[in-house]
């Protein structure tokens, strides 16, 4: 498959939200925040299609009133992961097998670098990557932060395991000159077409229950994962605070 072809990037956007009633809906800019997340996406450059994947009706015509492709899919999904894969069979059922990568931009994540997304679209030019995602430096209150998911990589860039504690840990003691960085993982994926399928195929694994971290059924199973690592990530939208301050940015801006 040529790897030279542009990604498709699929945005789940789930009305539900526990912390920030409907976000994905939220329009204080003058535009939803579904639409400023798409909008950033087609700023990538090994990018060739966006598309919304939605289970609500309410967002797909909102959707449709902003001129944006969207796939309406099952309440039942458990992930954005296995709403991702649902609407990429639908588009290859009308469209056909034609995009080598497909990128996981959830809703919410409206102020990611579009150069990191090509990077990581970039990763697949490895015939051996069939699935990768992004991380950065993390600071130091994000190492003691359990929301902060930390991962650790091997030599070439595969990441040996993600935790919600600090992975390599770290003793007071120690000289922080000689520690190994601690690593943020950032929820952002890429997969192969077939590696998403198999992806969502694979049972729940043991590891993935106890952190509660899908990515690691993937490692379970005895695959690989690369780990692209970029410099610095913007905050995502769960709060209201959060959604403040996105607002507060994008005026000033």
């Amino acid at each position: 498959m040529d790897t030279e072809a542009g990604a498709l990037v699929v945005v789940p956007a789930r009305l539900a939200s526990s912390r920030l009633k409907e976000k994905v809906l939220l329009r204080e800019t003058g535009r939803y925040l579904f639409e400023h997340t798409v909008l950033n996406v087609r700023r990538c450059r090994r990018v060739d299609r966006v598309v919304l994947a939605t289970d609500s009706e309410e967002v797909m015509r909102a959707a449709e009133e902003v001129g944006i492709d969207a796939v309406l899919t099952s309440t039942d999904h458990p992930s954005g992961t296995d709403r991702v894969r649902e609407a990429l069979d639908r588009l290859v059922e009308s469209e056909g097998e034609r995009w080598p990568v497909v990128l996981n931009v959830q809703a919410d994540e409206p102020e990611l670098d579009p150069a990191h997304l090509d990077q990581l679209a970039i990763a697949f030019s490895d015939q051996e990557v069939e699935i990768a995602t992004l991380c950065t430096r993390a600071a130091p209150e994000e190492e003691v932060d359990e929301s902060a998911v930390k991962v650790v990589r091997d030599g070439q860039g595969d990441a040996l395991y993600f935790s919600r504690s600090l992975i390599p840990s770290r003793h007071h003691a120690r000289d922080d000159a000689l520690s190994p960085p601690t690593w943020r993982h950032l929820g952002v994926y890429a997969f192969r077409p077939a590696a998403l399928r198999t992806f969502c195929d694979l049972p729940v694994g043991e590891l993935e229950r106890v952190e509660s971290l899908e990515q690691l059924r993937w490692l379970e199973s005895g695959r690989r994962m690369r780990v692209v690592a970029v410099s610095g990530a913007p905050p995502g939208i769960d709060t209201p605070t959060d959604y403040a301050e996105f607002v507060a940015r994008i005026r000033k801006s």
